[in-house]
Formats: C-alpha cells, sequence, structure tokens
C-alpha cells in the first residue's frame, strides 16, 4: 500500500514529528511505499489567494498545488498527523486542504450535489492534545466528524482511523512511548 503521510508540526523534535518517524520507518518494514510531506520543512504556502482561484478556473493549476496533487494522486492511503491547537488543525495543515483538495480534482458538483473524486483512497488522521482525551471528548467528537464526514467523504476518501493521543506535554515518556506503538499497531492492521 502507498501511505501519504501530511505532516503539519513546526518543531522536528516534536511529539507528532516523533510518532510519524516511528509509524515511517515501520510501514516501510512491512514493505509498503511512504511519503512524508512535512508542511512546515517545504515551506508550503497555506494561504488561498485571489490568483489561485482565477488559475484553477481556468484549469491552470498553480505549480506548488500541482505537486501536492501529484501526491494525493499517488497515494492509496492519506494520512493527516498534526497536534490540535485551539480545537482545530495548525493553519498550514487548514490552508493545504483548501488549496490542495480543490474542485476538479477533489470534488465537482452535479446537478444532484456534489461529488467525490478520490475514491478509493482511504484517510486516517494522527492528532496529538495538551488536554486529556477526557477533557477534550467534544472537541475530538467535532473533528472526527470534520475529518470523516467533512474532508474525506466529501471528496470520496473513506474514512480509516482518527487516533488521538492526549496531555502529551504533561505524560511521561513511557506513555508518549505507549502512544507511539498504539499508533503502530493501528496502522498494522
Amino acid at each position: 500500500m502507498k501511505h501519504l503521510i501530511i505532516l503539519a508540526h513546526p518543531n522536528p523534535a516534536s511529539f507528532s514529528s516523533s510518532l510519524i518517524k516511528a509509524l515511517h520507518d515501520h510501514l516501510l518494514a512491512e514493505a509498503h511505499e511512504v511519503k512524508i510531506r512535512n508542511l512546515y520543512e517545504i515551506g508550503f504556502n497555506p494561504v488561498l489567494s485571489a490568483d489561485d482561484f482565477s488559475s484553477l478556473a481556468d484549469n491552470k493549476t498553480p505549480k506548488d498545488i500541482e505537486i501536492e496533487q501529484e501526491y494525493i494522486k499517488w497515494a492509496d492511503h492519506i494520512i493527516f498527523a498534526y497536534p490540535v491547537w485551539w480545537g482545530s488543525m495548525p493553519a498550514i495543515l487548514k490552508g493545504y486542504i483548501d488549496r490542495v483538495l480543490s474542485e476538479g480534482f477533489a470534488y465537482e458538483y452535479l446537478a444532484d450535489g456534489p461529488k467525490g473524486l478520490l475514491s478509493p483512497r482511504k484517510g486516517s488522521t494522527i492528532c496529538s492534545t495538551g488536554a486529556y482525551s477526557e477533557e477534550y471528548g467534544k472537541v475530538q467528537e467535532a473533528m472526527k466528524l470534520i475529518s470523516g464526514e467533512v474532508i474525506f467523504d466529501f471528496t470520496g476518501i473513506k474514512p480509516y482511523k482518527q487516533l488521538f493521543y492526549g496531555g502529551v506535554p504533561s505524560v511521561g515518556d513511557e506513555v508518549r512511548k505507549s502512544y507511539i506503538q498504539n499508533a503502530i499497531k493501528e496502522f498494522s492492521e
């Protein structure tokens, strides 16, 4: 299987980065293909501009969007990995979704409503939070709805795994290691 991991964390020493490195190594060892797009590392521009709208309407996809769309086309499974900030994904990832999952590429509008164009891909999220999961339950449910139905279903991507790891800054190393092992187990099934 071909996995595309979209990482949205600015700190290469973060828990999210460590988890993705471990998952990457595990998937490769299991004979999967894996590509990571670290949005901060590549300097992805998250701002959807008026020029983007004009270009896309004229079927002239801006080069940076085209590059990311080629990665999406390549993948069987797309994983968004990010910390939860203020009850949502970092702005750079929201901008990635706004710009890359564009009309005509990820979905189209038909007379009877929208149609997703990215099936049969699967989609997953791996989120870390500062708050403990028990304290963040309603927010997690809302985020699952947004990623599962609003983003994945709308674009034809089949929701697969939605993982949350809470209290990351305050739990000990052993707990963080158990979170990483859990993610590896979840994607080994």
